[in-house]
């Protein structure tokens, strides 16, 4: 699985096909998952391994966002003035969304730059293709990856009460990463019992989606307010500060409630849940079920 989303975000990074922004938006997606996997293995891998490949993938994403985060903010926008329909003509916050296209197209102008944070991240990548030759996993089955389910599901669960009990846009974004982690886990293990992996996986999808958006609207917060040009347009600012207020609060709600149910279980609870998800789909195995080990797309 390592070796296929390393392959997947090489090949993106290399294509010059398309724009830009697509193929680098598609090689995070690639070492989002290899983070994920390599939680799930953490036991194994030992804690150097862990953190070595673990800082290699989060210094890898961190590269690539800054291109990727300034489209973000104009699609941002653009789903925000949609979502308010007729309450805010469209041409409310033309204004930041033209200083927006403009920011984006400086961050895409600088060739040079780009090209090499670009080759930079690939050379990083294909040395973390050859480490993952080496990896000494040894553990096969449930008992390889136990552990990395629960302490997913552990840090989420506590991530989510901190989230809510001590709002900030920190505290919300930690909690979506781990929701991502839990997501890919769920994809991976979707074979388990596909109806109820699939069902756990969807709500995941849905709550990561709610929690994305918010923390796309809080980059657009601390992005605009404190960049925008204030000349003229403070009562602008202070429109868009309050519309992103109002969404947000909006999104957090309709996440919260997906959160008490997907996190209702003690983490405990939950992996003696897919245990016993395992140990089923393992007899069915032995009986003769042809049934392959879940993909992690």
């Amino acid at each position: 699985m390592a070796v296929e989303q390393l392959d997947k975000a090489l090949a993106h990074l290399n294509c010059r096909d398309g724009t830009l922004d697509e193929h680098i938006h598609e090689a995070r997606k690639a070492t989002k998952r290899l983070r994920a996997l390599v939680r799930l293995v953490r036991r194994d891998l030992g804690d150097e391994v862990y953190t070595l490949e673990n800082q290699c993938y989060r210094a890898v994403g961190q590269r690539l966002s800054g291109l990727r985060d300034a489209t973000v903010l104009v699609e941002t926008l653009d789903r925000l003035v949609e979502s308010l329909g007729e309450d805010v003509p469209k041409s409310r916050f033309a204004r930041v969304r033209v200083w927006l296209v403009e920011r984006r197209d400086r961050v895409y102008g600088q060739a040079d730059s780009n090209n090499r944070a670009v080759q930079e991240v690939i050379a990083e990548l294909v040395q973390a293709g050859e480490r993952v030759e080496h990896w000494n996993l040894q553990r096969r089955g449930w008992g390889g990856i136990r552990v990395g389910v629960q302490r997913i599901y552990a840090r989420g669960r506590r991530d989510f009460a901190a989230a809510y009990a001590l709002p900030s846009d920190e505290a919300f974004h930690d909690w979506r990463k781990q929701v991502k982690y839990l997501w890919y886990h769920t994809q991976i293990l979707e074979n388990v019992w596909p109806p109820v992996m699939q069902s756990l996986t969807e709500e995941l999808d849905q709550l990561g989606e709610l929690l994305g958006q918010d923390h796309d609207l809080a980059l657009l917060r601390t992005t605009v307010l404190p960049e925008f040009p204030r000349a003229g347009a403070t009562a602008t600012l202070m429109a868009l500060e309050r519309r992103v207020g109002e969404v947000r609060s909006r999104m957090q709600g309709q996440a919260r409630l997906l959160g008490e149910r997907i996190y209702v279980e003690r983490p405990r609870e939950f992996t003696r849940r897919l245990r016993g998800y395992w140990r089923v789909w393992q007899a069915e195995q032995a009986a003769g079920h042809d049934l392959e080990f879940g993909a992690p797309d």
